[in-house]
């Protein structure tokens, strides 16, 4: 049994030290991933994007077929400091099928210098004033709009949205829209009666030198004022973050990944389980075990994609805490299913439950087998077994 463990743990490890990830290049000059050649299958990979010292962030979406339609992955790059390289990195966690076409969006940003950051301020600055200008009017009777608050605010989102639609901020948050504070406002300035104008202004000197309408005038000023202070300073927060510029936008239909064999992923690792008492008096073993594992899938996020389903069983029986001998059923050793979670490229960790039989004498004298459900956790390293099935293209 010593050999045994022996060769299937050197067998792992030399099946793993080949299972590197693989590495293709997309080049945004050719619109070409991998150099025109079908994708790696069955392998984890990166992708490498050559970008210039301007390029902050990248955005790549994987779907699987010709079309744009089914999101199974989505990952991204940001710049790290002090970042000298001409080649961005960026880390894909699934498995591509063999034999199967997959399309790649991706999305680069660049760093905006500070010209340019104040730049942006401004255009949004001016987009804002403008719709104020166009939208309100002063007349005799006071300010009017021919939109209502809630309008109005859906229209300075929007307005704010669409100004910035080539820019996208580090942190990856959308513009929230303006506060119950900007309705306020806006419902002031729709109900104010300018004929109450003298009434709701401080007496300044020279005040009896003015008219009527000099006095509604610097109401309907000051009104149209704070209301604009308020809604600068509100977009002003969200514009004082970190933001990048639409830089290229590149999108890679119908790539075709390699035609690989059927293979069944294998594992051998070490895992302790559960068999008795409290947390003052713990009961436990530990022995090697070895499994299968069937993935989940290539769902949406990075744990659906990394997490499997497990079915095996331990090497050697557990002893209890008087030395008694604990097997399995079946098998005559302990048997185990539960969930893999992949931790780094082929190592995994496993929990799940172990069913484990003893030995019971009755009065009657008659042995009986009683099994029961123990907890357990484990590490392993996994690999492929290549089944020789190959798919006709």
């Amino acid at each position: 049994m010593r050999r045994l463990l022996v060769l299937c743990a050197l067998s792992a490890m030399c099946i793993s030290a080949l299972a590197q990830r693989k590495t293709i290049v997309l080049d945004p000059d050719t619109r070409k991933m991998n150099q025109g050649n079908d994708l790696p299958a069955q392998n984890y990979f990166d992708v490498q994007v050559p970008v210039s010292d301007q390029i902050g962030i990248i955005y790549l979406s994987i779907h699987k077929g010709r079309t744009t339609d089914n999101l199974i992955e989505k990952t991204s790059w940001v710049r790290p400091i002090n970042f000298k390289s001409n080649l961005a990195e960026i880390p894909v966690d699934i498995q591509l099928k063999s034999n199967s076409n997959y399309s790649f969006d991706l999305v680069m940003y660049t760093m905006l210098s500070d010209s340019e950051r104040v730049h942006l301020k401004d255009i949004v600055h001016q987009n804002i004033m403008n719709y104020l200008n166009a939208g309100f009017e002063t007349n005799e009777k006071g300010i009017s709009t021919a939109r209502n608050t809630d309008q109005s605010v859906a229209d300075l989102n929007l307005l704010v949205s669409k100004s910035l639609r080539d820019f996208k901020n580090l942190r990856d948050r959308e513009f929230e829209g303006f506060s119950d504070v900007v309705k306020l406002k806006l419902k002031q300035v729709d109900n104010a009666r300018l004929s109450n104008a003298d009434l709701n202004r401080e007496r300044q000197p020279g005040d009896s030198t003015l008219t009527e309408n000099n006095i509604k005038s610097d109401y309907a000023t000051k009104l149209m004022a704070e209301l604009e202070t308020i809604i600068l300073s509100e977009v002003d927060n969200y514009l004082d973050m970190d933001f990048v510029k639409l830089y290229d936008h590149i999108v890679v239909r119908n790539q075709v990944t390699e035609k690989t064999q059927t293979v069944l992923p294998l594992f051998i690792g070490y895992g302790g389980v559960y068999l008795n008492g409290d947390i003052d008096d713990l009961e436990y073993d530990s022995q090697p075990y070895a499994g299968f594992s069937i993935p989940f899938g290539r769902g949406h996020g990075a744990w659906f994609s990394r997490t499997s389903f497990v079915l095996g069983v331990f090497l050697r029986n557990f002893k209890d805490a008087e030395g008694k001998e604990i097997t399995g059923p079946i098998v005559d050793r302990p048997v185990f299913t539960g969930l893999g979670f992949r931790i780094y490229d082929f190592i995994h960790f496993n929990a799940g439950v172990v069913a484990t039989s003893t030995e019971k004498q009755n009065l009657s004298n008659f042995t009986t087998e009683q099994i029961r459900l123990k907890p357990f956790i484990g590490v392993n390293a996994q690999f492929n077994l290549w089944l020789g099935l190959n798919k006709k293209r």
